[in-house]
């Protein structure tokens, strides 16, 4: 094999590699929408929800949910939720009757299950549509708590999220667009020495437009 060939190689096995984490570990998007047209998908996502790792995810949008009952053909619509009053009695209801928030919310737990349990990299397009402040709060908490190689990585409008306390530095980014191109730039806030952890409140330097990432007049 001569030094033309290694490299060819090298480089054919580097690009299978970026080819199989693209099929296998990258879940581009928001939350799976409605599998019942796609047998191999909802396959997948029913031997999740049969996961009793599953509900302890689902429940938190609700803590009297106790046990789900996934079905076959339709998951995200006829599956079985079943909650427990206080006095042990149980009621059962199927998803489609849910609200929209617990609809919502048993296709997020989907990904977020995939990220903790399945080590899968999960682009999510503005989360807090779909959580309110405190539930995303849990969600992030689980997520960070958990040890795991998976990746959650979502876009927002919250500004609660911009504390120290739950993240790093360098796992909040901003995008911010050219006033004049009219290009977007993406950068950290790791980029902002001025800003340190002690910092209790960063969003009231972003409120000031020190950050960047607002509309320009």
């Amino acid at each position: 094999m001569n030094h033309s060939e290694s490299i060819f190689l090298s480089a054919n096995a580097d690009a299978i590699e970026t080819a199989c984490w693209f099929k296998n570990i990258l879940l581009p998007g928001t939350v799976p929408e409605d599998q019942d047209g796609n047998p191999a998908g909802r396959d997948e996502d029913i031997k999740i929800m049969r996961d009793p790792r599953f509900v302890d995810i689902f429940r938190m949008v609700d803590y009297s949910i106790c046990r789900i009952e996934a079905d076959n053909d339709k998951p995200y619509g006829k599956s079985l939720i079943i909650r427990r009053d206080a006095e042990g009695n149980e009621i059962r209801r199927e998803l489609q009757q849910d609200s929209t928030g617990v609809r919502e919310f048993f296709a997020w737990a989907v990904q977020i299950f995939r990220v903790v349990y399945e080590n899968r990299v999960v682009f999510a397009d503005e989360m807090d549509r779909v959580l309110n402040p405190i539930l995303s709060d849990r969600v992030v908490a689980f997520v960070n708590g958990a040890e795991h190689k998976g990746q959650f990585i979502f876009s927002t409008h919250n500004v609660l999220h911009l504390n120290l306390k739950t993240y790093m530095k360098e796992q909040i980014y901003f995008v911010t667009k050219s006033k004049d191109s009219l290009t977007s730039e993406l950068y950290s806030l790791a980029d902002f020495p001025e800003v340190r952890y002690e910092t209790a409140k960063v969003y009231e330097f972003y409120m000031k437009g020190i950050l960047g990432g607002t509309a320009f007049e």
